[in-house]
């Protein structure tokens, strides 16, 4: 089943809130256990043992449900001794929908916890407001507990389903539940008696909340794998437009220059340089999980996917600061996309070990300026009209964008190449190949 079905994405969903809301209701249990450790202050001496004891049932159980979502947990109690089968029976029930021993010894631990102060053998001594918070904060326990049971990303598993006995429990649960808190909450003692009737027909009914709980959850869930389709598709769309108008746009006219009679083949050096450029960025979009979008893009990212598809990394390249910062138009990134990498192998095969670039967008009329700066040998103002090198196609591209390349001989040695074109915003859409912008 494809990983961006609407039933695969609320697993994954699921598995995502999951375990966060597990771990918030580990911390909410841990606070509602710290509470009833405090009800013990109230508690005649002779009851303490017993009261530490029952509690100490479910500090434990606790621990182990931290033990299953915390990372590492596993290992902590695998290491301890005698607790390997443990350890392992943890680690085969996790992520399944399934009855285990930690979920067991919740489930005895808060039943230890409540007859404290109801059922059959309640400690008699004891405050009636004690007794009424107890209780309460012993049947919120419980309830935290066996919500986390209703919700569990098992129940959505595509690799170890749920069974049809497991399923049908599910929807039995809170009905379970609120039979046996009014079967604990019956007044089978006097002291049972105490507690106010109005409280105990809330606690008894509020197992029955959870059918609201599970079905706002559903509905989360399937919100949120809909919409992860939909942004899934909507992102492959917007990658495929990007391929389309970048990666293909080149190869198009590498093709049309490798099939001329007479190739021009520092023009075909030029676009293969170009085609590097657009892949790799193609790749780094990808990864990054976006794609370029309509304003273009930045001069510091066009800058490092020219270093990584140069393979540069032995010359000094350094993009000047405020340049980095430059936004460039769509049809001004992809005609950068070719002067850049054209400049600097030039440079660099000009003997070069520093290279220095600025870009800058400015003036009335509005220009977009590239410069690159070198310690190379350098080239001639000649080279920049013969046929041999691919500056010379470069140059008569940018003529037609309104531009030009100049060439100045530093005074420190190496050469400063200038590259300026009209920005596009008031040429319309055609590139540097005079082919329409995606």
């Amino acid at each position: 089943m494809p990983v961006d079905d609407v039933p695969q994405g609320i697993f994954n969903t699921a598995l995502n809130a999951g375990g966060r809301l597990w771990l918030a209701g580990c911390w909410i249990r841990a606070a509602l256990l710290a509470g009833m450790w405090i009800t013990l202050a109230w508690m005649p001496a002779d009851a303490l043992p017993r009261a530490a004891a029952q509690l100490l049932v479910a500090t434990a159980a606790l621990l182990l449900a931290f033990a299953h979502i915390i990372p590492g947990g596993l290992d902590v109690i695998a290491r301890l001794p005698g607790t390997g089968p443990l350890a392992r029976h943890m680690s085969d029930t996790s992520g399944r929908a399934t009855v285990d021993v930690p979920g067991l010894s919740e489930g005895l631990g808060a039943f230890l916890a409540a007859s404290l102060y109801v059922g059959w053998f309640p400690i008699s001594e004891m405050p009636v407001d004690v007794r009424s918070a107890g209780l309460t904060l012993a049947i919120s326990y419980t309830w935290e507990a066996v919500l986390q049971a209703v919700i569990d990303p098992g129940w959505y598993s595509f690799s170890h389903p749920a069974g049809k006995g497991m399923r049908i429990f599910r929807y039995a649960i809170p009905l379970i539940f609120a039979g046996i808190l009014t079967f604990v909450l019956l007044p089978w003692t006097t002291v049972d008696a105490q507690v106010p009737l109005p409280l105990r027909i809330v606690l008894s009914a509020s197992p029955l909340a959870y059918y609201l709980a599970w079905a706002a959850f559903d509905v989360m869930l399937k919100a949120s794998a809909t919409s992860l389709r939909n942004s899934r598709n909507l992102w492959r769309w917007e990658t495929w437009g990007h391929a389309h108008g970048s990666v293909k746009n080149t190869l198009v006219f590498l093709k049309q220059y490798v099939e001329d009679p007479e190739p021009d083949l520092e023009e075909i050096r030029s676009l293969v340089r170009n085609a590097l450029v657009v892949v790799n960025e193609f790749k780094g979009q990808l990864i990054g999980g976006h794609v370029q979008n309509a304003t273009g893009g930045s001069v510091s990212e066009l800058w490092d996917s020219v270093q990584q598809a140069l393979g540069s990394r032995h010359v000094r390249c350094v993009l000047d600061g405020e340049s980095a910062e430059v936004r460039l138009s769509v049809t001004d990134y992809q005609i950068a996309q070719r002067v850049l990498p054209d400049l600097v192998s030039n440079a660099i095969k000009a003997g070069a070990s520093s290279v220095d670039a600025r870009c800058s967008v400015g003036g009335q009329p509005e220009e977009v300026s590239v410069e690159i700066a070198d310690n190379g040998a350098g080239m001639t103002t000649e080279d920049l009209s013969d046929p041999r090198t691919s500056l010379r196609m470069l140059r008569a591209r940018l003529t037609e964008r309104n531009g030009d390349l100049r060439h100045v001989p530093n005074e420190t040695g190496g050469t400063t190449v200038t590259a300026r074109w009209r920005a596009s915003r008031g040429l319309g859409p055609a590139g540097l190949y005079g082919a329409p912008g995606y």
